[in-house]
């Protein structure tokens, strides 16, 4: 027989483990909290199309692509790398910094890749469920920043 006081720990259990498996980034991110997307995103070249690049946390089980992928990461401070798969295969990090325009965009400065590739912006698209879909910018972006995390 099956008593309610034997469930009680397999259900207390299991609720347990629910809780240790929630993330700790938010599943839908509201306009004007972009700090929130700190951490590294890896482009997943599969479900972007044409204008639109898709990405997921670095955390995620990726498969196995030769040379790694590209993709950034937003750090506290205002702190950006972009990695970029170079000619031989592997990657390369460029560093620069990333603040929050008025218009909730990304506003992204490499300082090393100047003047061949001047500053731009990234606009957030979409974000749910650990799935980032951005698109870079191609006019001028805008210069009036409203802080930077």
């Amino acid at each position: 027989m099956f008593s309610s006081y034997s469930a009680r720990p397999v259900f207390f259990l299991f609720l347990l483990g629910l809780a240790a498996c929630q993330s700790d980034h938010p599943t839908e991110l509201p306009l004007g909290e972009l700090a929130k997307l700190q951490g590294t995103w890896l482009l997943l070249p599969e479900a972007s199309r044409a204008d639109t690049l898709t990405y997921r946390r670095n955390t995620y089980r990726f498969r196995y692509r030769p040379g790694g992928r590209p993709g950034f990461r937003l750090g506290p401070a205002g702190r950006f790398v972009r990695y970029d798969v170079d000619s031989s295969g592997g990657l390369v990090a460029r560093e620069g910094t990333w603040a929050e325009t008025s218009t909730g965009r990304l506003l992204v400065h490499l300082p090393e890749t100047e003047p061949a590739e001047p500053d731009y912006e990234l606009e957030l698209l979409a974000y749910k469920k650990g799935v980032l879909q951005l698109r870079r910018l191609t006019q001028r972006p805008t210069v009036e920043v409203i802080r930077t995390p």
